[in-house]
């Protein structure tokens, strides 16, 4: 290989995305600076490199890669998405359809347009490979017209359909059509669509008697989420649903490329340099941003459009947006986390104090703007400013006008104004000045979480006082009033702001549930988490107490962690004997992680937990690092759940031992539930049932939301006990933090987007899996689907027991699907596929080729099949790659 080539390999193995240096190409490869930078030259004259001025000078590889593959690139959050996206587009003969949801402005369109130029590279087509654009909300209010679109019309189908027209089908014929808004498309529009989806035919609207054909690849976006926006039946017909995660999802590099491509999108259109101050950069990177890339693209042209009036107006050279001139809203990006303020740094030239975007014309990938007429409209009206006629104000006024329908700024999620629709005017202004006196006389704030949660009891309080509501009296009234007297005493005074505000009389009692709120706002609060206690168990003369003393003295604590040795001949019985002892005498009262080595170990948790009653969790297979992980969080005084979880990822061995804060396999035959739950008073959980009710798509006849009220925390424990006998619970709301592992979201939270969205994924998720049997009975011809998934369900609670493991929800449809799949495709006389190394993969898992070998007979003998000892091992590698369950 010639020197030149070398260099030119390494430069490309070198690149992420940012240029490269001469002296780092030169030390990788071990050359001389001077033959490294001739070489560098050299490849820039042939195209093979390309420069960029400054200090340092950097080089780019110039790689030959389709646009969507630099895409990928450039988002590497969004690779498991492109690389689904490519497999739909090879899948043989013509494509696999697709659905793309996500929030508005996530980009959907501008993905989908990626795909077409990434599907034309490798179908190596042009002309003759259409791509037709269509959006469903144009035409949502007039069915009739939103079927001719697609289907095209014939002559006099409907009042003032003069002439025939084909449709969208019939002109994406050969190519992909693009559906945008499709869950605007009426139920009669997708019954028809899935008819064209199955048997490639279609007829035009007023047409019966002939059969028109297409091949097309269909493309879908929609805002909603799939199962509640659409068909089931017309949902089943598209076997590729991906979602697009939003802009606060998105790493800041990606967010950094998009503004630097919505950048280089203005200097090219506009033909004129772009300059832009590093605070500007910063700002537009980090500035809070609710209605994701739609709205970044709209901001970044307005800045352009203001720089670009100044431009014209003052006979600048150039363009230069600076941050003072800059919308208060993205301003605020400046005074954001610090880990956010270099990211300007990797993306382009900087000249002095400025980033430059050159205009190149090949670079624009962005497509046609919606605002191209904005520049037009200044170049009109800079004759009127210069006259006199229109002010300077009177002209950025007019531009930021034209940019206030492109998107709806939605309010700070984590502020208490969110509020304001739950309250009237004089009600909310009272409960913020009720807040503001509180944290005056406690002399501290009252984080976030807690006013969301006061200003709910307040208005509560409010309402039951004016109905003439009996208000119930605490039942730790006296306990509270001992324990925390100055609280009680500012919540008097609070009451005494409120009775005066409001023209009302609320009596001294509820002075107790106020309390409540500002000692869980304290160190005080009584649901702080202990610090969890260590304890390693494992086989040896000194197996646990070696790396219990390493682990100590490598984090300098004196007790850490805690190793108890035990001795072969040693009983399990014993060993529970020897530790439930040691847990007494050192009366410790903190949650317990166990870290253990042998399955003879893995009850213990349970055993101490059910008669010493300390929460306990256990990780099997334990080792050093393990320890480690564990002792570091623990002594931070991080909670149990965080400290199991973290400690379960330190490598891919850890196996999860079912405990008091995990959940075993879902349970269909109960009811799903979601309960909302009121530790300080009547009222408060019944709002919460209506924000939910109101925020998620929910299918009544799956989901209950049920209200609950109880008086003090210590009763939830029991309730919980009882309602998971009768109930699936998916989730709690609570007003106020309550003990226990099922996951729990406050009721601040329901004010929040990204928590609103973690209780739709559980919602539908639990959905999705009661619903399995129907979803698989297209794909399965020879066996009953709803009959085998519920037997492929009762076995796993079993294999779970058996393994000693917790399944993850992945683990559990992939199980399921699996199954049921070579079921019927055993049935059907299908062979199945070879294991690599079957022999060798049996023999290092052979306890679990047993297992499962053993839980399978029952299915091999109902359905009249025999499981290969292929399959066997596909199935161990399911239940042992595949990762377990994580803590709620």
């Amino acid at each position: 290989m010639k020197r030149v080539e070398l260099v030119y390999e390494g430069l490309k193995h070198l690149y992420e995305g940012t240029g490269i240096t001469t002296n780092k190409v030169a030390e990788e490869l071990e050359l001389s600076r001077a033959n490294v930078s001739s070489d560098l030259n050299q490849l820039v004259a042939q195209g093979m490199a390309r420069k960029e001025s400054g200090k340092p000078v950097l080089y780019h590889p110039v790689v030959k890669m389709s646009e969507l593959e630099q895409f990928m690139l450039k988002n590497p959050s969004l690779k498991m998405i492109v690389n689904q996206a490519q497999a739909a587009i090879l899948y043989p003969p013509n494509g696999l359809n697709m659905l793309f949801y996500g929030e508005t402005g996530v980009g959907k369109s501008m993905f989908v347009s990626y795909i077409y130029d990434y599907a034309k590279t490798v179908k190596r087509k042009s002309e003759e490979y259409p791509f037709i654009r269509f959006n469903c909300a144009d035409y949502a209010n007039n069915p009739q017209l939103l079927m001719g679109q697609l289907f095209g019309v014939t002559k006099n189908a409907y009042t003032g359909a003069e002439e025939e027209r084909i449709g969208l089908i019939e002109k994406a014929d050969g190519g992909i059509l693009f559906l945008d808004e499709i869950h605007r498309l009426p139920p009669e529009g997708q019954e028809m669509l899935f008819t064209f989806i199955d048997y490639g035919t279609y007829n035009r609207l007023g047409e019966s008697a002939k059969e028109r054909r297409a091949t097309v690849q269909l493309i879908a976006a929609t805002t909603e989420a799939p199962n509640s926006a659409l068909l089931q039946t017309f949902q089943r017909r598209i076997p590729m649903v991906l979602k697009i995660p939003s802009l606060a999802e998105r790493t800041l590099e990606e967010r950094a490329w998009l503004v630097s491509l919505f950048l280089q999108a203005e200097a090219n259109r506009l033909n004129e340099p772009i300059k832009i101050t590093q605070n500007s950069l910063r700002a537009l990177i980090s500035y809070h941003c609710p209605s994701n890339i739609g709205q970044l693209k709209s901001d970044v042209q307005l800045c352009c459009a203001k720089a670009y009036a100044d431009f014209l107006l003052n006979g600048q050279q150039d363009i230069r947006i600076h941050s003072p001139e800059l919308m208060p809203h993205i301003l605020n990006g400046l005074y954001q986390e610090p880990d956010k303020r270099i990211i300007w740094q990797k993306m382009r030239t900087t000249v002095g104090r400025y980033v430059l975007f050159q205009p190149d014309k090949e670079l624009d990938k962005d497509g046609p703007s919606d605002q191209n007429n904005i520049y037009k409209l200044l170049n009109e009206k800079t004759d009127e400013v210069k006259s006199g006629k229109l002010s300077y104000e009177e002209l950025v006024k007019i531009v930021e006008e034209n940019y206030q329908s492109l998107y709806q700024t939605e309010q700070d999620g984590r502020s208490i104004k969110n509020l304001k629709a739950v309250f009237s005017e004089p009600l909310y202004e009272t409960c913020i000045q009720t807040i503001q006196l509180a944290e005056q006389l406690l002399k501290r704030k009252l984080n976030e979480k807690i006013q969301a949660s006061l200003a709910i009891h307040l208005l509560n309080t409010y309402d039951r006082i004016r109905r003439g509501d009996h208000l119930t009296i605490h039942p730790d009234n006296l306990e509270i009033e001992t324990n925390y007297p100055e609280y009680v005493m500012i919540a008097k005074e609070c009451l005494l702001y409120l009775n005066c505000s409001l023209d009302i009389n609320i009596p001294d009692e509820e002075a107790v549930f106020l309390a409540m709120f500002f000692i869980y706002n304290s160190d005080e609060n009584p649901e702080k988490s202990k610090q969890v206690q260590v304890i390693v168990l494992a086989h040896g003369a000194s197996t646990a107490t070696s790396m219990t003393t390493f682990v100590n003295r490598l984090l300098n604590v004196e007790q850490g962690a805690w190793g108890i040795n035990m001795d072969l001949e040693e009983s399990p019985s014993a060993m529970l004997k020897r530790l439930k002892q040691l847990l007494i005498e050192s009366k410790t009262t903190a949650d317990l992680l166990f870290l253990v080595d042998m399955g003879s170990l893995n009850n213990i948790g349970h055993e101490i937990e059910k008669e010493l009653g300390n929460r306990c969790a256990t990780i099997g297979l334990v080792s050093t690092s393990h320890v480690l992980e564990a002792t570091r969080k623990a002594v931070l005084g991080i909670p149990l759940e965080e400290v199991y979880q973290s400690t379960l990822q330190v490598n891919e061995y850890a196996v999860p031992i079912e405990s008091s804060v995990c959940h075993s396999a879902w349970d269909d035959k109960k009811e799903s539930v979601i309960l909302t739950f009121c530790i300080t008073g009547e009222g408060t959980a019944i709002t919460m049932k209506n924000i939910l009710k109101n925020k998620l798509t929910i299918d009544p006849k799956e989901l209950k939301i049920i209200p609950v009220t109880l008086l003090h925390n210590e009763s939830a424990a029991n309730y919980l006990l009882a309602m998971q006998k009768k109930y699936t619970i998916l989730c709690i709301v609570s007003s106020l933090p309550i003990k226990t592992s099922i996951t729990q979201f406050q009721l601040y939270d329901l004010f929040q987007p990204e928590a609103l969205s973690q209780i739709q994924e559980i919602v539908d998720i639990d959905s999705t899996y009661r619903n399995i049997g129907q979803t698989l009975k297209e794909e399965l011809s020879e066996v009953d689907s709803n009959e085998i998934v519920a037997d492929v369900k009762n076995l796993l609670p079993i294999l779970e027991k058996k393994l000693q493991r917790q399944f993850h929800k992945r683990t559990i449809f992939g199980a399921i699907f699996h199954v049921c799949c070579l079921v019927d495709g055993l049935k059907k006389g299908c062979r199945g596929n070879d294991f690599p190394d079957q022999q060798l993969y049996e023999e290092k898992y052979a306890w679990e080729h047993l297992v499962i070998r053993e839980v399978l007979q029952g299915i091999e003998e109902k359905y009249h099949v025999v499981v290969s000892d292929d399959e066997i091992s596909y199935m161990v590698s399911l239940f042992i790659t595949y990762p377990q369950a994580a803590l709620s």
